[in-house]
């Protein structure tokens, strides 16, 4: 997979989890940076794109953060986040190519091209950045937990502490 972003004029990283032995990837193009976990948090402040699955946690910590994605389903709530963030205009889509295996879709023989070319596009199509960015406003915009429990309990007459 790091191969198909190899040459890209950027840096990649990727994360692969905590049970894949990174040094048994093989070779790493030069722009890639492979780590089994990273705080998310610290590298979307920097990311230009987000290639991910479609779970929930990066799909909404990319999108809070203004990161456009290309999303990658293979099962559950994935292809229903991926399909969300595609009809927000704020990614692509790279349905996996080699037909289900246990339920779950897995990676063909031309998705790795099929993934850059997705971000590629995603890249060098603003609008991409534009939809996501609006995203995180919206999500900026929307009151926190601790603010509504403050509105409630003024609203219901309910002491809290």
């Amino acid at each position: 997979a790091t191969a198909a972003v190899a040459g890209l004029p950027a840096r990649v990283l990727v994360t692969v989890g905590r049970s894949i032995d990174v040094s048994a990837l093989g070779p790493i193009p030069a722009n890639v940076r492979v780590e089994q976990w990273v705080p998310q948090a610290d590298v979307l402040a920097d990311a230009a794109v987000v290639v991910c699955h479609g779970g929930s946690g990066t799909t909404f910590g990319s999108l809070a953060a203004g990161v456009p994605l290309v999303v990658v389903p293979f099962f559950a709530d994935q292809p229903t986040n991926a399909r969300l963030v595609a009809e927000a205009g704020a990614g692509l889509v790279v349905a996996p190519s080699g037909g289900p295996a246990d339920g779950m879709g897995v990676l063909g023989p031309d998705d790795g091209a099929r993934i850059r070319t997705a971000v590629e596009t995603v890249l060098g199509d603003r609008s991409h950045r534009a939809a996501a960015e609006r995203l995180a406003a919206e999500m900026g915009a929307m009151p926190t937990a601790d603010g509504l429990l403050d509105t409630l309990t003024v609203e219901l007459g309910i002491a809290h502490g």
